[in-house]
């Protein structure tokens, strides 16, 4: 695949989405292209990570255990796979398996570390990146804690009820 159908594959993945063209594709350079055999693991949950792995050609599907409710998924190009391993030390949740051949961009934690270092600007949109989650999994929470609070109240005023 041509280093610009690289890139912009890569803008199209929330984490690098308002990086310039120039960075996206100097991302792409520093990764690899490496290859999965059908039924081989991208990541094994419990393995530690420090790639993470964006799908080129081919197909993965997640594994793992996981609520009955939940069918296996097909994902294909732009999957991006194992994002904080990119950044951080990660252990993976989930296993995730070619489910054909497939060719994906590693890019390994060490490159892009090298590469933030040239390039500051990638490692503050990062930073901004993360703290954007942050604030997402704060107000999630926040809500969750609301919910629970309604839970107790609900659960105290019926045990009254019955004493």
């Amino acid at each position: 695949m041509e280093l610009e159908d690289t890139a912009e594959l890569l803008g199209r993945v929330p984490i690098f989405q308002g990086l310039t063209p120039g960075q996206l594709i100097g991302i792409a350079s520093y990764g690899k292209e490496v290859f999965f055999e059908f039924g081989e693991a991208i990541l094994e949950a419990g393995e530690i990570g420090d790639n993470a792995y964006l799908i080129l050609t081919g197909f993965v599907t997640p594994e793992g255990n996981f609520d009955a409710w939940f069918t296996e998924e097909l994902l294909g190009q732009g999957t991006f796979l194992g994002e904080l391993a990119m950044l951080v030390e990660t252990t993976f949740t989930m296993t995730v398996t070619a489910r054909w051949d497939v060719c994906a961009l590693a890019l390994p934690r060490k490159s892009m570390y090298r590469l933030m270092e040239y390039d500051p600007g990638i490692a503050h949109h990062f930073a901004g990146k993360v703290v954007e989650r942050l604030r997402l999994l704060a107000n999630d929470m926040r809500r969750a804690e609301g919910r629970f609070a309604r839970i107790e109240d609900s659960l105290e005023d019926t045990i009254s009820m019955v004493s």
